[in-house]
């Protein structure tokens, strides 16, 4: 007997399906459709979510062993080809920072009176203010990055949040068939009732299948694109700190 249950289940999801009506249909198709979205959006952003830390924790041990906070963009100038961190977003926010901290040797260059297309990485001075600007610039690519990484979060969010109620939805008006229909025929009993009930719980049913996994995904998902946001937003600072001590002007 045990062993037939779970055919028994599919024989059962089969006939409540059949026995639903056309609105009841169509949500389940909805709603199958919103599985299918959310396993997407949960593939994709896993695999790219995973690809991030992986280049972030890179970037981040050859940042912390260059001798100057410049060194990987120097680098990165005189090989552009090369892409050691593509998918790293720590290293986007680094390369804008890098080119703001450009343009302002190339500024300090010009207000000195020097050619600014000869800069010496090694030997440059910056104010400030100069290096408070960098790290503005550090600080809204890091935004921006986080912006990205939660793309297509809400989408998901949305998912999980309205499946159970679609599947509610449809609940509520295979009850209000079942009822109508009983109260029609005049036949008050279980045999009648039961399997217009039970089309009536099959929306609820798959909307709970779409909305647990969509569910646990997202907090998942969640969860990585916070670590990563927290790297984010600590990685101006450090940049900011590995300026003043490289290249602050006396």
């Amino acid at each position: 007997m045990f062993p037939l249950l779970p055919f028994a289940g599919i024989e059962i999801v089969v006939d409540s399906f059949k026995l639903s009506d056309l609105f009841g249909k169509g949500i389940v198709f909805v709603l199958i459709l919103c599985s299918i979205w959310a396993w997407t959006i949960i593939i994709n952003k896993w695999s790219a979510l995973r690809n991030i830390r992986k280049a972030d924790a890179k970037f981040s041990r050859a940042f912390a062993a260059q001798k100057h906070p410049l060194e990987l963009y120097a680098a990165h100038q005189a090989h552009p080809a090369t892409a050691p961190f593509a998918d790293s977003a720590i290293w986007a926010a680094y390369l804008e920072a890098c080119r703001t901290a450009e343009r302002e040797f190339r500024a300090r260059a010009r207000l000195a009176g020097r050619d600014d297309g000869i800069i010496d990485l090694e030997r440059e001075k910056l104010s400030p203010t100069q290096i408070e600007s960098i790290r503005r610039a550090a600080e809204c690519a890091s935004a921006d990055q986080v912006t990205l990484l939660e793309d297509s979060m809400a989408i998901l969010g949305t998912i999980y949040t309205i499946s159970p109620m679609m599947g509610l939805f449809g609940t509520v008006w295979g009850v209000m068939v079942a009822f109508y229909a009983m109260g029609l025929n005049g036949a008050a009993n279980l045999q009648s009732l039961a399997p217009g009930m039970s089309s009536a719980m099959f929306t609820t049913f798959i909307g709970l299948i779409v909305a647990i996994p969509s569910a646990i995904g997202t907090n998942i998902l969640t969860a990585h694109i916070r670590f990563i946001s927290i790297q984010l937003e600590n990685f101006p600072e450090k940049l900011a700190g590995a300026l003043q001590r490289a290249y602050l002007a006396d």
